[in-house]
């Protein structure tokens, strides 16, 4: 292992500019605010760039490429990744990420779909570096195995860029036209009485409805997510930049993680919108934690993670260590509950992401038909939005959020989504506005870049 110490900053975001020139440079941002009480969700940042491998699926295609070429599969995507990571496996370490795997799943990797994608399902990168900082205890480091030859001759430039001063690199990021988004309220309407008719009749006890909104653009997307990171502030945040396209997330919801055979998840059902006033706010947080409607929706997604964890995990170790929980962001509170097993002997991560996959908080249950009926009414992909952007480190550790809030910009448009679960106890109004709201942060970030 070779560590090199670097200047702790806070703010994260300045590492990141330093290597963001680098191939398929990636940054998992824990969005650390120093002024606020420490969380342990918001303790560390994971910087990355230059993957000596790089996986990539497309129409059920999974494509390995390296310094020696390219070669195809079609077995399942996280297989292919499974296999390709079982030649690094290393001894459980504190730190959370030695090197790994970094990337990104669609919502329609592990879905049938007949829609176009707009990107591949899944992207992953193979990293032999990272810069890991750690809010905690106030450092920042960058660490590698040393598995890649490259990385040894890399080491010195790596070191130079982290040692000088650099230019401000910002470019402009601009809004060229008005949002638009594919679902009026009167639309929505006629989607909500079918949902409600296949719900009436025992199909699903609950179903995830969303909208997708797509704006012109104009510049630099990083410039973007720099505000966003500002107005947003949630745990699982992540700037990824590919050749062709750039994500930005914003999730507030961890999917699953996995450390030293101990697992969690920690799903998230249940909103409000924050109030104006203080007395509103508090009275907003007080009528979601005691709200029947949201316990019973949190309850029914909290029973569909049990499940899907047992496939994977030991027998009686499954165990919900908190119920209902407020969470606050800039823009709603939550209704947050944890879900811990004990992970199979025989079983890894690999397994354990796919079996749970994707995430049942944004399909809703029984999942499998609630995924039919989406794929029946939703008129867009969802691409990365309710996919994960996730790791999986080489000495067996794994963290994954639940892609909500995010935003894919391509060929100068960028794209972002919102939805909501619906149940029979259910107002039509409420949750179309319930949509609005989730989207609040990312339409308010844009306003600051209209032209």
């Amino acid at each position: 292992m070779k560590i090199k110490e670097l200047n702790y900053q806070s703010n994260s975001s300045s590492y990141f500019e330093r290597i963001k020139h680098l191939d398929w440079p990636v940054f998992l941002d824990s969005c650390y605010q120093k002024d606020k009480p420490h969380s342990k969700f918001a303790r560390f940042d994971i910087i990355a760039a230059e993957p000596f491998k790089k996986i990539s699926c497309n129409n059920k295609v999974t494509v390995i490429s390296d310094k020696d070429g390219e070669q195809n599969y079609k077995k399942p995507s996280l297989e292919v990744l499974s296999d390709e990571m079982s030649k690094y496996l290393l001894p459980n370490n504190e730190i959370p990420f030695v090197g790994g795997a970094i990337g990104y799943c669609s919502y329609e990797l592990n879905t049938e779909t007949s829609k176009k994608n707009l990107i591949d399902t899944m992207k992953m990168g193979i990293y032999d570096w990272a810069i890991i900082v750690d809010h905690f205890r106030e450092k920042s480091y960058i660490i590698s195995m040393l598995f890649d030859d490259q990385t040894k001759i890399l080491w010195p430039k790596l070191e130079s860029l982290f040692s000088k001063d650099i230019k401000d690199i910002n470019q402009d990021f601009k809004v060229k036209d008005k949002i638009r988004d594919n679902l009026s309220l009167k639309n929505y309407e006629k989607k909500f009485k079918k949902i409600m008719n296949y719900i009436n009749a025992g199909d699903c006890y609950q179903i995830n409805l969303s909208k997708k909104f797509d704006v012109d653009t104009e510049g630099d997307s990083w410039n973007l997510y720099k505000k966003f990171r500002d107005v947003n502030k949630s745990p699982f945040m992540a700037y990824l930049l590919y050749d062709e396209f750039e994500i930005l997330c914003g999730s507030p919801e961890r999917f699953i993680n996995s450390k030293n055979k101990r697992v969690t998840s920690r799903p998230i059902k249940g909103t409000r919108v924050r109030g104006k006033t203080t007395k509103i706010d508090e009275k907003n947080a007080n009528e979601l934690l005691n709200s029947k409607k949201d316990q019973s929706e949190n309850l029914m997604i909290v029973d569909l993670l049990r499940n899907d964890l047992s496939i994977n995990c030991e027998v009686g170790s499954i165990k919900v260590d908190e119920l209902f929980k407020i969470e606050s962001y800039p823009n709603v509170h939550h209704l947050v509950s944890t879900i811990s097993g004990i992970l199979k002997e025989d079983s890894n991560n690999f397994k354990l992401f796919s079996d749970s996959f994707p995430g049942g908080s944004i399909t809703g249950a029984p999942k499998k038909r609630a995924t039919e009926i989406i794929e029946e009414q939703e008129e867009h992909s969802r691409d990365l939005y309710c996919g994960s952007i996730c790791y999986f480190s080489f000495d067996g550790s794994m963290d994954s959020n639940i892609a909500i809030r995010s935003m894919v910009h391509l060929n100068k448009k960028l794209h972002f989504y919102s939805g909501g679960g619906l149940t029979a106890g259910s107002n039509v109004k409420d949750e179309y506005q319930e949509i609005e709201d989730k989207a609040e942060n990312i339409k308010q970030t844009l306003n600051f870049f209209k032209d």
